[in-house]
This record gives structure tokens, C-alpha cells and sequence, in this order.
């Protein structure tokens, strides 16, 4: 969903959505939101379970229902709209892994549902709620640990879908070494592993990356 997440990110700014009156179409759209969601099964648990306003949930429902009408997202559709803002790139690897971390229960698709709590982590979260988000991100295989194998794997599929309308495209030789020199800080005791408390330590004491983290969470 980078469509909506960028956009809303972007808009939020230059609208002020929390004044805006509640109009028979708002109605309309609450009693929908209702029967839409299994958990949560109205706008005041979906308010508990994130940190976005009645008025910001309806503001993403209707974005997110503009995006794919039939209120389900598959691991194709959510690649089609990355392609969208990256046509020169690959996004096959990228979208195959952010599937895996909207698609909370395995289901092939993902819903409003998934995607509201996600995003409430990504643009409203704390820093350690976001960097364990990433750390999640990164461990692909769910074992607890990041890997040079799968760190690298990340790295490359951000570059894959950057294509050439990113930086100079990164070859594999530059991958490894970049990868080697970010366990070499991380993991000075060479294990071979990164832990989610080594992960949030180093990011923590970087405060450039965690600015940029702060700023550029939004864009998933």
C-alpha cells in the first residue's frame, strides 16, 4: 500500500481532518467500516487499537478502498502498486517480503484491518515500536536473528526496486561488503547473529538514522 501510506504521510499536513463536520456519508461509511473488520468491529476499538482519529480512519478507508474496491490486497496487487512508483524497477522480492509482514495471519490477502495496524506502527509508533517492526522486517524467516544471508537479501530487493531510478544500481560485491561492515559494528563478537536488543542498541546510538527513520517511516 505505498500509494496510501505515502499520501497520507504527504497530506496530513495541509488538511485539517479533525474539524471536518461528520456528514450522512460518514455514517455510512462507520456502520461499513463495522461490518468490514472481524477485530476490531467498530471505529472506537479500531481508535484503541491504533493512533489514528475517527476522522484519519475514514480518511484511509476511503483511500484504501479507492486502491483495491474489493477490500482484499494480494501479494500481486500490492506488487502492481509498487510498480506504479517504481516502474523501472523490480518489486517482486520487496512486496513478497511486506506481504509477508501486512498478511498478520497468513490468509493469501491482506484487509483494511492489516493494513491500519501497520501503518499505526509505522507513522505513530514510538522509535523502539518502529525499529522492532524493521528488525521484523529484516528477519524473514521469523528465527529471532538477523543473518548476513538475509540482511543481504533485504538489501538487494530495495535495490532491485530503486532500478535505475535510484542511485548507481549496487552490485553484488558492494552489497556484501556493505552487509559485512554493518555486522563488523553490530556484531564485534563475531556470532554471526544479530538480536533484536543489538539491532534497537545500534540504531538508537545513530541518531542521523534515527531521524531519518522518523521521517521516512510513512513511505513503506
Amino acid at each position: 500500500m505505498g500509494a496510501n501510506i505515502a499520501a497520507y504521510s504527504h497530506r496530513q499536513s495541509s488538511f485539517n481532518i479533525g474539524r471536518r463536520k461528520k456528514t450522512n456519508r460518514d455514517g455510512q461509511l462507520d456502520a461499513l467500516l463495522s461490518r468490514s473488520l472481524q477485530h476490531p468491529r467498530s471505529l472506537e476499538e479500531i481508535m484503541k487499537c491504533t493512533r489514528f482519529s475517527k476522522s484519519e480512519i475514514r480518511l484511509l478507508y476511503r483511500s484504501f478502498k479507492q486502491e483495491c474496491p474489493s477490500g482484499n490486497v494480494n501479494e500481486e496487487r500490492l506488487r502492481g502498486i509498487y510498480l506504479q512508483f517504481f516502474p523501472q524497477g523490480n518489486a517482486s522480492k520487496y512486496t513478497r517480503y511486506l506481504f509477508s509482514m501486512i498478511d498478520r495471519n497468513h490468509k493469501g490477502t491482506f484487509t483494511f484491518d492489516d493494513y491500519i495496524l501497520t501503518l499505526s506502527v509505522l507513522c505513530r509508533g514510538t522509535i523502539d515500536e518502529k525499529l522492532r517492526w524493521i528488525f521484523r522486517f529484516y528477519d524473514m524467516h521469523g528465527e529471532g536473528h538477523l543473518t548476513r544471508t538475509n540482511l543481504g537479501e533485504i538489501l538487494l530487493s530495495l535495490s532491485e526496486l530503486l532500478g535505475s531510478s535510484g542511485h548507481t544500481p549496487v552490485n553484488e560485491r558492494e552489497l556484501q561488503k556493505h552487509v559485512n561492515e554493518i555486522f563488523d559494528d553490530i556484531d564485534p563478537m563475531h556470532n554471526e547473529q544479530i538480536t533484536i536488543n543489538d539491532f534497537i542498541d545500534y540504531c538508537k546510538r545513530r541518531p542521523q538514522l534515527i531521524e531519518s527513520i522518523q521521517e521516512l517511516s510513512c513511505c513503506l
